[in-house]
Order: structure tokens, then sequence, then C-alpha cells
């Protein structure tokens, strides 16, 4: 027989039953391939199975035959290691990456006093899984009829963990909304919401000091302003004044003394423009020429001193935040500093009917 014949018959059991290995030169005998993290003891790597698609995995079309066959699949936030199950012809998770977790708003609560007029404060407490810093979070504030939320109404929405209650929230009931957010991370996370809390009341039966019950900014010289006195005393209006700011001004162009002596509790007190006329010209109790103010003119109740006591429009703007409408401050609401345009029921323009009198 030829030697070479013979050689290559001594080789073909070698070639059968060698091992093969990778980055090392002693594969394990019990391996038909060995792996190693690193072939000179310095640099080293890892193993990285093929990487794929949810397409490109279901392009690859395995047979029973493919038992074991592993991949890496990487689509949208899924990434999993996978292996093909022949028996049942599914693809099997081995290993799933968790996913970054949004944050989550716990207990959320809202304190304060549940009168008109007051601020009230949302709280909540905020977890999130990594541990990701608190945003910014979202407080949308609503309110309802009742404490199941019956004809809720969304009131306000932002940043703001406060809400001041106003006279359209008096008997109503007050609930918060809070969307946690994350500033890095997966965010924003589920919203979450309070219980209705109320019912809101009035502060008390009587106002703190005298206020503008009435704003009537009526066609022509139709201006009227009624002032009145719900404090639970007499009042000696000679205390008081009007003052107008004009076009956005910061100061007063005109500043009017009440002249009307001493006003009962209950009792109000009206100043109009002289040139007022029907519908508008009953009631009146005095009448000065410095009471002409337009849409976008503020008015002010101060006492002589000129500390500010109630105030319609914001100094300094010009917009025309009530031009031709009749203002009518509601039930229960007396003086604010700051004016709040839902401290007010809104009228058309020459609505005088209520002119002279007020219900607090």
């Amino acid at each position: 027989m030829d030697k070479r014949l013979v050689f290559l018959f001594m080789l073909i059991p070698f070639v059968f039953f060698s091992q093969v290995g990778i980055n090392t030169t002693t594969p394990s005998s019990a391996s038909v391939l060995d792996v190693n993290s690193s072939g000179d003891g310095v640099n080293f790597g890892g193993f990285m199975p093929p990487r794929v698609s949810l397409a490109e995995r279901n392009s690859i079309n395995p047979s029973t035959s493919d038992d074991g066959l592993m991949v890496f699949l990487i689509d949208g936030t899924t990434r999993c290691v996978q292996l093909w199950n022949g028996v049942d012809s599914t693809w099997d998770n081995v290993y799933c990456m968790p996913i970054n977790q949004a944050p989550v708003a716990n207990n959320v609560t809202v304190s304060g006093t549940f009168q008109v007029g007051e601020i009230i404060t949302a709280s909540f407490i905020y977890t999130d899984a990594e541990n990701d810093p608190a945003g910014f979070h979202t407080y949308t504030w609503f309110r309802a009829d009742d404490n199941v939320g019956t004809n809720q109404t969304q009131l306000q929405t932002g940043p703001s963990n406060s809400f001041t209650i106003t006279a359209s929230e008096l008997n109503k009931y007050i609930a918060v909304e809070v969307t946690p957010v994350a500033t890095s991370g997966t965010s924003p996370g589920s919203l979450a919401s309070s219980i209705y809390y109320g019912p809101v009341t009035n502060p008390s039966a009587t106002a703190s000091d005298l206020f503008i019950s009435e704003y009537v900014e009526g066609s022509g010289n139709n201006k009227i302003i009624e002032v009145a006195n719900f404090t639970g005393a007499s009042v000696d209006l000679s205390n008081y004044q009007i003052n107008i700011y004009s076009n956005g001004s910061l100061t007063p162009s005109s500043t009017t003394l009440l002249t009307g002596g001493i006003l009962a509790d209950g009792s109000v007190f009206v100043i109009a423009n002289p040139g007022t006329l029907s519908p508008c010209n009953s009631n009146i109790n005095q009448t000065s020429g410095n009471i002409s103010f337009n849409g976008n003119d503020v008015v002010e109740l101060t006492t002589t001193s000129n500390v500010t006591i109630d105030i319609i429009g914001v100094i300094g703007d010009s917009s025309n935040f009530a031009i031709d409408i009749t203002l009518r401050k509601k039930t229960g609401v007396g003086p604010n500093t700051t004016y709040n345009v839902g401290d007010y029921d809104t009228y058309l323009q020459d609505t005088c009917n209520d002119i002279g009198s007020h219900t607090y």
C-alpha cells in the first residue's frame, strides 16, 4: 500500500476527535469549541451573539434541527438573548435587559384651608426605580359638584403645585392630578390623583374691609363703581378713595375721595360719572368727572393714605381686560389686593339692574 495513503488513514481519526479553540492553545477536551476571553492574558473581550431586529430574526426561518440557535434581539426598547425552541417552534427569552422605569407618584394629597381666597397645596411621594432625579411635575386641578367627581371641570394645569380658591369653587369639591416627571431616563410617569376635598366654604360671614362690588364700563359716559360694606360694622367713607390708572400708567391718573359719610353694614355706595344715562343712572350716591375709564384702565379702592384695599385690573397693564362689560363680585368674595377675574361674574354692556344693592 502506498505509504502516503497509510499516513492519510492515520490522520483521519485525529481530525475527527480534535478540539477547536479560539484565543486558547489548550482547548478543553470536553468541548468541541473552547473560547477564551484573551489570547495574551492582557487584552480581554467577550462573546457577541448575532444582533438582529425583530424583522431580521423572523427572516431566519429556523427548523426543528436548529434547536438551541441563539440570537440577541434588539428591537425598540426590547433587548433579549433568545434561543430557538425547535420542539415548540418558538423563540424563547433566555434573559431580557431591564427597561428604565418611569417615575411613580403615590399618596397624592392636598393641604390647606378649603375656603374662598385661600391657597391650597398639592404634595405626593416621588419614586423612581433607577433613582432618576425628579423634574418639574405637572399638576392639574379640578373642581366637581361632589366628592366622587360629578361634573368634573379642569381649573388649572402646569408646574405649580398650588391653587388659589376662587368664588367659582364655593360649595364645590377640589382635587389634583399629578404627572411625575424625571430629569433623565423614561419620563413622564403615569398620572395619579388625590381624592376630592370639600366642600369649599366662605372664610367668614363678614368681609375684611370695603370692596368694589360692581364695575360698569358701559356705553358713552356710563361709568359706575359700587363700593360695598359687609364688615359687620359701619364704616366712615371719608377714609377711602378711588384711584384710576389710565392706559397702563404706573401712577394714578385721577383720585376721587368718597363723600358719603358713614356707610352702614350691608349697604353699598355708588359713585358714577355725571354723564351716566338711563338705564344706569339710578341709585347713584356721588358723581365725579374723575370716574372716567375704559376697559384698559385700572380702578383701585384705597384708603386716603393709599393703602390698596381692592382693585380691578393690573397696574401697568394696558390690555383691554374689562371693556364694554359689567363686573359684579361673586357671592362670598370680599376685597382682594390682586385682581382675579374669577372673583367676578361678567354681564353685557350697560347691565345696571343690580346697581344699589349687593349680596355677600
